[in-house]
């Protein structure tokens, strides 16, 4: 996200801090293993929030998840959780990791 982005202005909370588990126990995701999206008191969890993330970064990403409405759901959301379970072996940047610049990292929330 941080590499595609456009507008700067995404927050990120981690699963794992007091925040991320406070929001998961709200809105009753404790168990999900997925990435959320939360806007506008709405929850979306897997394709769904990638869609959302995707209309975030604008361009072509936008444009790939306009196709999300053509096909059933739980397809998308079975495409997901493959991807996320092997995003390792999928990625050519699998040992690469971003690190945050300090402007970047002020917009992860404890």
């Amino acid at each position: 996200m941080l590499r595609h982005e456009r507008r700067h202005d995404l927050l990120f909370v981690t699963r794992d801090s007091e925040l991320g588990k406070l929001l998961r126990r709200t809105h009753r995701l404790e168990f999900l293993q997925s990435m959320l999206w939360i806007e506008g008191g709405q929850v979306f969890a897997e394709f769904g929030a990638v869609m959302k993330a995707a209309g975030y970064l604008g361009g072509w990403w936008s444009r790939l998840a306009a196709f999300g409405p053509f096909c059933p759901l739980f397809v998308l959301n079975g495409v997901y959780k493959f991807i996320a379970k092997n995003r390792r072996r999928l990625s050519s940047d699998a040992a690469v990791c971003l690190v945050p610049n300090p402007e970047q990292r002020n917009r992860f929330l404890a």
